[in-house]
């Protein structure tokens, strides 16, 4: 892990974007850009790879094996307890969206649109996973933020909860039927890649098998 100190930031986006592949994501999920502030915390320079996994769960989830893979298949609820065996966390939408940016105010740490030095997707990829670890980190010495594998957060999903969204270390609505995942995976177009991006997950199964995990932890515990 590494720290992250606490900081504020420009959650979210106001801008409309037009998606390749698909017509039913709906970027209003990602608005309005809104101030949000998160205390200092500590998260995994890394996602969990399968071997790092099942050391920790004794499973093997992933259909596309691979040891230093970063592991799919993975359900919100064992994403929960692998952190948690760990001694840590996930990390909130916040927070996994502060670490990505890294101080940025574009769409992502390396500005607008798509940079292949930093991300897998479905262009450069060869529609294959690759090590996590084998693009360059961001400036906070996180890698695949964005195009490993999408990441659970702690958040419930709501798309209109920025509208309400306190300033202060924000965690999410109330209950719902679903989780955050963030950060797009190696097989998706570039409309997706930008920190911003929000997609439901379900909170005990997987909408999409790219799912997997990156733990957090509280700089003052957990």
């Amino acid at each position: 892990m590494i720290l992250i100190k606490g900081g504020c930031f420009m959650m979210g986006t106001d801008k409309d974007y037009v998606y390749e592949h698909t017509m039913t994501y709906d970027t209003k999920r990602e608005q309005p850009a809104h101030r949000a502030c998160v205390d200092s915390f500590y998260l995994d320079t890394h996602e969990a790879t399968q071997e790092q996994w099942f050391q920790w769960m004794n499973t093997r989830p992933s259909r596309l094996e691979g040891e230093n893979l970063a592991v799919d298949h993975v359900k919100f609820r064992e994403a929960l307890l692998y952190c948690k065996k760990r001694g840590g966390r996930l990390p909130t939408e916040a927070e996994w969206e502060y670490a990505a940016k890294a101080g940025s105010d574009k769409e992502n740490f390396w500005g607008d649109g798509i940079n292949g030095d930093y991300a897998w997707y479905e262009t450069n990829s060869a529609r294959k996973p690759h090590p996590v670890g084998t693009k360059k980190p961001n400036p906070w010495g996180l890698y695949d933020m964005m195009g490993g594998v999408w990441e659970w957060v702690s958040d419930w999903y709501d798309p209109d909860y920025y509208k309400t969204s306190p300033v202060d270390n924000p965690k999410g609505p109330r209950m719902t039927s679903y989780h955050v995942i963030k950060g797009a995976s190696w097989i998706d177009d570039k409309s997706f890649f930008r920190a911003a991006v929000r997609v439901r997950g379900w909170s005990d199964g997987t909408e999409t098998f790219l799912m997997g995990v990156r733990c957090a932890k509280s700089a003052k515990g957990n």
